[in-house]
């Protein structure tokens, strides 16, 4: 199960009406989804706060105590978090303290290799794919040839170190990631939960709205990834790149940041895999489902306190008058 961008807000933005609806709608949302479909893997794609570059050590803990509580999962179920730019901040603005709480709060580093019975994945900070030679960026590089080295053995059998080698045999890796890979924009996108056609239009920034074009071409040579899955965008969209590679974005699971938000599910096999995506009811649907239980609770409470007062008039009616042969039935 892929979510993405669930932006949990914090106290800088939104009033803590609208803090209190969204994480009840999400966390009700998320348990029912996991309750319904049973997944063995669940993938958080970034954003999982609003405010978490900004908030201070004291409100962070709060922040994950908080996301862990609305997105729980029971025992068998495995939940692993992608670091997004609005829980460290952009690339300019990351400090190595802001990314070490992230990865110790979620048990995760700047690249990551998950295996599962020989599927494969491979997680990324987007972040940290600048190509600038920064602490973050050398660092992620590193661990992308050596994840690459790993894959290599398995796939080619080749002898290596104790450490290198994985359990099982190889598959192509699925890659995960905040960011979607380099594109000029979202014109091709025409999912049911895909931008606006203004926002389609809107050019994507390098390094801001998608990842740089080097750094793309950089992952898909070391990766080699079969699928592609981000978030970032807020919005829906399936893409096959001119290498066959295809993507899916993935729709924020918030309805603070869209009308009509997902989530989606997928089935890897060794060899194959499929994909669905899963809309969730438009809030005005949710408000409405409301709306007509609070009338009929109402009417039903309504109904009731008709029929205790008739049945005090009646008494009173007795007892006033000493009518020997009256009851309530008549």
């Amino acid at each position: 199960m892929f979510v993405a961008d669930t932006h949990l807000l914090g106290k800088r933005k939104g009033h803590w009406l609208d803090k209190m609806r969204r994480e009840w709608e999400m966390s009700r949302a998320f348990q029912t989804a996991i309750k319904i479909h049973k997944p063995e893997l669940i993938f958080i794609l970034g954003d999982l706060f609003d405010e978490g570059l900004w908030s201070s050590e004291a409100d962070f803990n709060s922040y994950v105590k908080t996301f862990k509580y609305l997105f729980s999962v029971p025992q068998g179920i495995e939940l692993y978090a992608v670091v997004g730019n609005h829980d460290i901040g952009f690339h300019y603005s990351i400090i190595p303290q802001l990314e070490k709480r992230f990865n110790n709060a979620f048990n995760s580093s700047s690249v990551q290799l998950i295996s599962k019975r020989n599927v494969h994945f491979v997680l990324i900070n987007s972040m940290a794919m600048e190509m600038d030679g920064c602490f973050l960026c050398y660092t992620a590089k590193l661990k992308l040839k050596q994840i690459s080295n790993q894959l290599k053995c398995i796939e080619k059998g080749i002898a290596c170190s104790k450490n290198m080698m994985l359990d099982g045999s190889y598959s192509k890796p699925i890659l995960l990631q905040h960011f979607p890979l380099y594109r000029k924009n979202d014109i091709a996108c025409n999912e049911l939960d895909s931008a606006p056609i203004k926002e389609k239009e809107t050019p994507f920034r390098e390094g801001w709205d998608c990842l740089r074009k080097d750094a793309t071409e950089m992952l898909l040579k070391i990766i080699k990834p079969r699928v592609v899955f981000g978030g970032h965008t807020h919005h829906g969209c399936h893409l096959k790149h001119e290498n066959g590679i295809h993507e899916y974005s993935i729709s924020s699971f918030n309805w603070r940041n869209k009308y009509n938000p997902s989530y989606m599910l997928a089935l890897f096999t060794a060899d194959t895999y499929s994909v669905e995506t899963c809309h969730m009811p438009r809030e005005y649907t949710i408000f409405l489902i409301y709306l007509i239980m609070i009338i009929v609770m109402l009417f039903k409470l309504l109904k009731n306190e008709i029929k205790i007062a008739r049945i005090n008039i009646l008494r009173f009616i007795n007892h006033k008058f000493k009518l020997k042969y009256f009851t309530t039935k008549n």
